[in-house]
């Protein structure tokens, strides 16, 4: 039987609830992999001039823990859907970071609040991936960037994932929705009215895109 995309969202607060435990212990499990992707996350945005820049689906803040020792001079935010993580995340007294109970689906932020979008390996657990696109270019400023990874393959290997791997992880209690393939992410990122900048299928079944919101 088929989830409502509400019933989607509970279940991975159910997961990353009881993530938010041992994310950055060291003994994370599936979840270590996430840190792969943080340092080519920090290139990218590094590549470009920022003041306020928002991490969408940012578990314990471990991305912008790294900004805040980085650029402690700069407006950071953090946004997700497990209080529990946020929780987490504001333990970490990070002077210039705010953390906020959100759902990327209904970013509340004003329009044109921020210069970069962060958005790394939670964009498979949005049951309405088309919401967050529109999302991520009502809050960018103009020239702003969407900086995202995620998963993909090729066409065959995330049909594989989608019929075979991601129902047998939400009956085991996981969150995950779908893996997008690339001409699926294009296609994403040109309805919201984003530039693609950049758009690879790398090893490892990482997606990595770069997407600027028109002047």
């Amino acid at each position: 039987m088929a989830r409502s995309a509400e019933e989607l969202k509970q279940l991975s607060v159910k997961e990353f609830t009881e993530a938010a435990k041992i994310y950055e212990s060291g003994h994370a499990g599936i979840y270590e992999m996430c840190k792969d992707d943080y340092p080519q996350m920090l290139e990218e945005l590094a590549l470009e001039p920022f003041e306020d820049v928002l991490d969408v689906g940012c578990g314990t803040g471990a991305v912008l823990e790294l900004l805040h020792g980085e650029y402690p001079g700069k407006h950071l935010t953090g946004l997700d859907l497990t209080p529990k993580m946020i929780e987490a995340a504001c333990a970490k007294q990070l002077g210039n970071v705010r953390f906020v109970v959100g759902d990327a689906e209904a970013l509340p932020f004003e329009p044109q609040s921020f210069d970069a979008v962060l958005c790394s390996n939670s964009f498979h657990h949005y049951p309405h991936p088309e919401r967050f696109f529109a999302e991520a270019a009502r809050v960018l400023r103009p020239g702003g960037r969407l900086i995202l990874r995620d998963y993909t393959s090729s066409d065959f290997v995330v049909w594989l994932m989608n019929t075979f791997e991601l129902p047998l992880a939400r009956l085991a209690g996981h969150g995950d929705v779908r893996i997008c393939k690339v001409s699926e992410l294009r296609a994403l990122a040109e309805r919201a009215g984003f530039l693609l900048l950049k758009l690879e299928a790398q090893k490892g079944f990482r997606a990595h895109l770069v997407a600027r919101k028109p002047f």
